[in-house]
Formats: C-alpha cells, structure tokens, sequence
C-alpha cells in the first residue's frame, strides 16, 4: 500500500517546482479589498472560438472577469514636472476543470475469482495545488435478505489500483478501497497540472465462493478542493461574492475536506 500511494503521489504531482523568490510583506492570498470610491467598468473579452473582442459587461456574478478604476487625481502648479503612480493590481481566482469519462462501475459475475477492470478515467486541471479527499468508499456490500450463517460473507473484497494498464497498476499494488478514506491527496501546482492531465483508475474485487448470489453496491464520494479560495468568489456557487468591497480576512484558507 505504501508503495501504491507514493506512486500516486509521483503520477499526479509530476515534477515538483522550486519555490520562488519570497512575496511581499503585504501579500494576503485571500485577496486585496477594493479601494474607497472604486466604481466598476465594462470589461470586454477576446472570444477564441470567434476570434473576435466582445463585451461581458459589468457587474455580473458569472462575469469571467471584473474591473474597477479609482484614485482620482489633479494638480495644478508651477513646478518643473510631476511624477504620478499608477498602480494596475489584478486578483486572479483559483479554476478547477475536470472530467469524469464514468460516475459508475457494474460488474456481472458469473464465478467466484479475482476480476480487474479499467474503473474511473479522470482529468483535472488547475491553476493552483488541489486537495482530493474520500468518503465512503468500501467493499461492496451484500443488498439481498440474508441468511444468519455466520460462514457466508456479505462483502466482496473491493480495491483499486492506478496505471496507464493493467499491467502498471497491477505493478503499482492495489489499495483496499476503505482506505481511501484515511488520506487525502494534493496535486501541487505545476504547469503540467495547468495544462490538465489524465488518471487511470482500475478497481480489482475477491469474489468469494462465501458470497451469495445477489446484488452488491458501494457508492463513494470525491471532492476536488481548491487551496486559494479568493475572499471576493462565493465558495458554493464559484460566482462573485455579493459583497465585492468586502475586507479579506487574514488567516490562511483552509480546503475543505470530507
């Protein structure tokens, strides 16, 4: 199982970036609060699939991006120059993209033996590290009446493996499925991350000669969990928070796990 799960980590990590040089004092990854007085512009955006600019308006909650101006500045003298700053601040929202090729797994077994089947083919991309967690998962559970022998086995023996093949998540070693439950995942952030790539997800059940004729199930639950929530995105919808002139806060986002 150990070596399963540090596969894992290397598959879905790829090459690990150096850190870089240290930010600012007055950085807060929640993001910055808008300026006193900030009014809101009309924001226009290049559309790929026309290769044309159109407007996304404003103040829109699904608006793929927002602006606002403010700072308002005169002067008027005899000096020989004035020296004015301008500062352009952009506060960039941590997307998740993902797929699912299948949300559900039926067997048809007709023998008691060992069986494995390509399971789950997974994509995510992101902009920033993701932490995955599980909940649920285990072996199959036995659906029909059942019969007080304590011989008989009301389970099948359920556990999943990760490869390109067969033959490499066989080689990777197969992990029981409820222990899936007890860790949680991160895909740190890296440009192959950025760029999206797949998983392969095999699941292997023991089906024993103890294990009645009847119908088996197990429903299990992922989450995708981004690390840098921006204060200004509501976390249930993704959209804009109602309040854009909200105050970050200060502590460290913590993902939410299951």
């Amino acid at each position: 199982m150990k070596r399963f799960k540090a596969l894992f980590f290397v598959m879905v990590t790829g090459l690990v970036l150096a850190a870089g040089a240290a930010a600012s004092a007055q950085y807060n990854p929640n993001g910055e609060a808008l300026p006193s007085g900030a009014t809101e512009q009309e924001v226009y955006y290049f559309n790929p699939d026309n290769q044309a600019w159109e407007s996304i308006g404003s103040g829109n909650a699904d608006q793929r991006a927002r602006s606002w101006n403010s700072g308002p500045l005169q002067g008027n003298c005899n000096k020989a120059y004035w020296d004015i700053t301008f500062t352009s601040h952009a506060s960039v929202a941590q997307w998740i993209d993902w797929s699912l090729a299948t949300s559900r797994k039926d067997w048809r077994i007709r023998k008691p033996g060992q069986y494995a089947s390509d399971s789950i083919d997974f994509t995510i991309a992101s902009n920033n590290d993701v932490v995955v967690s599980f909940d649920g998962f285990g072996d199959l559970e036995y659906l029909g009446d059942r019969v007080e022998d304590p011989q008989l086995q009301y389970t099948i023996p359920t556990y999943f493996g990760v490869g390109a093949s067969f033959a490499e998540a066989n080689a990777n070693g197969w992990v029981r499925a409820a222990d899936l439950n007890e860790t949680t995942y991160t895909f740190p952030n890296s440009e192959d991350l950025h760029q999206g790539f797949q998983l392969k997800f095999w699941q292997r059940l023991d089906v024993q000669k103890s294990n009645s004729s009847s119908e088996y199930e197990n429903v299990g639950t992922v989450r995708l969990a981004v690390t840098n929530l921006k204060f200004w995105i509501d976390g249930q919808t993704g959209r804009y928070a109602q309040d854009q002139f909200g105050t970050p806060p200060t502590e460290e986002y913590v993902p939410s796990t299951i």
